[in-house]
């Protein structure tokens, strides 16, 4: 009987301290990564079966989320956080997911951090990009305007009878955005933040970015789906276009306490498969009532090619079509890891033209990261006409309106369901007119 206690004490003990990455620690060995993330059990149930939250709305119900958030983590992370101060790390802590980011790590000072008592994970920071696109540089004033991918989902008719967008707020996480531009400057709403370069207001010298938010609400030359929505924006994304998940996860708690605070939060970047990091983010997101948009990545035409966070349940991903109705070769294909239904919707992406780097330029480029803004704009265009509906009032309005092509892809099958959703169109192409009963 003794011998069997001294078992489960060692499990016991075994169990109660940390878990560290056996990838990260050969890592650190080497000298190549002296940072890491320490993962703790997230509290995103707890957080949503508080009635007292649930009975609240609008900016009192975002305070006390946050509120709860931020003394949920800070408690749970207090043990580990005195830990690792002790050994000489230093520590960013996080609320919005239960996560904190340690520099300065050696091997001795790892192996330390491993032995200490509690349930978390230390693991290597996860790292995205931009979605890949195509470049063609230049404008050609004869072109049509509006743009082909803005004309193609119906907004002009929108325009015309029901909204610009005006009262919208759309954020984005991406490369920055170009202030200077003379299509963006009017709907700028004055939230910013840049953890990478700390500018003081928004720039962009990769171009990424500002060709995103062109398409959602760009006031020139016919680019912007919701020319009347407002913008704030997070420069998740580094000039080279890669974003780590701490800069990530600190500009998803800036949409949270931004003034104005976003409706929607489109997202142009992601990486791998299967991957769950961000959900804790979304969730929070989704708790706020802020609609995550987000691209299913350029890695096809593979089957099973979804990228993440785009192909997570908890978010609406996009891929990408030409002026053919085709979905591009480039645009990723479902189903999930887990077989659901991916993308959601599709809509334009090849050959979009939208804003540039300079004061009056525009540039052309291809792929779900030019796709996602112009759903981000289309949902823009449908809050600012519906202005209490949320998620799912969203996601049935687009989904039951979505215009179904012939379907002739069928390469990586078919869901129970039939034809529509499918793995390459989703619902289908949107139809934003229609939405919102044009």
């Amino acid at each position: 009987m003794k011998y069997f206690l001294l078992i489960i004490s060692a499990v016991v003990a075994v169990t109660s301290a940390g878990h560290v990455d056996l990838a990260l620690k050969d890592k650190v060995a080497l000298g190549l990564v002296t940072e890491a993330i320490i993962e703790l059990p997230q509290i995103t149930s707890e957080i949503e079966a508080n009635t007292t939250l649930q009975s609240l709305s609008g900016d009192e119900k975002v305070a006390q989320l946050v509120s709860n958030l931020q003394k949920l983590t800070k408690s749970s992370q207090f043990g580990i956080v005195s830990a690792a101060q002790d050994l000489g790390l230093e520590t960013v802590q996080f609320w919005v997911s239960n996560i904190i980011l340690v520099k300065g790590l050696t091997l001795q000072k790892l192996v330390a951090l491993e032995k200490v008592e509690g349930n978390f994970v230390v693991r290597e920071q996860n790292v995205v990009s931009i979605l890949g696109q195509e470049f063609d540089k230049g404008f050609n004033a004869t072109q049509q305007i509006p743009q082909w991918g803005v004309e193609r989902i119906r907004a002009p008719e929108v325009w015309a009878s029901l909204t610009r967008g005006e009262g919208s707020v759309v954020a984005i996480i991406d490369t920055g955005v170009n202030l200077g531009h003379v299509a963006l400057s009017p709907g700028y709403a004055g939230a910013w933040l840049d953890p990478y370069y700390a500018t003081p207001g928004p720039t962009d010298q990769q171009g990424h970015g500002s060709h995103v938010m062109g398409t959602v609400l760009g006031r020139e030359n016919g680019v912007g789906v919701a020319p009347g929505a407002s913008w704030i924006a997070c420069r998740g994304l580094n000039h080279q276009g890669s974003g780590t998940e701490a800069v990530l996860t600190q500009c998803a708690q800036f949409m949270l306490t931004a003034n104005p605070r976003p409706h929607i939060v489109s997202n142009s970047w992601g990486g791998g498969s299967g991957d769950t990091w961000f959900n804790s983010q979304i969730n929070a997101w989704r708790a706020a009532g802020m609609i995550p948009i987000f691209a299913i990545g350029n890695s096809g035409s593979a089957c099973r090619s979804v990228n993440s966070p785009g192909d997570q349940p908890n978010v609406i991903s996009v891929g990408a079509t030409s002026q053919m109705e085709a979905v591009g070769s480039f645009s990723s294909r479902g189903p999930s890891q887990s077989g659901g239904i991916k993308p959601d919707f599709v809509a334009p992406g090849s050959n979009i033209v939208s804003c540039g780097t300079g004061a009056n330029n525009y540039v052309t480029m291809s792929g779900t990261s030019m796709a996602t803004p112009h759903m981000a704009g289309a949902v823009a265009l449908y809050l600012a006409h519906f202005p209490t509906q949320g998620y799912a009032d969203v996601y049935d309005a687009f989904a039951r309106t979505a215009v179904k092509p012939p379907l002739s892809d069928v390469d990586c099958g078919l869901p129970e369901s039939g034809y529509y959703p499918n793995y390459v169109y989703g619902h289908g192409r949107i139809d934003v007119a229609a939405a919102m009963g044009l």
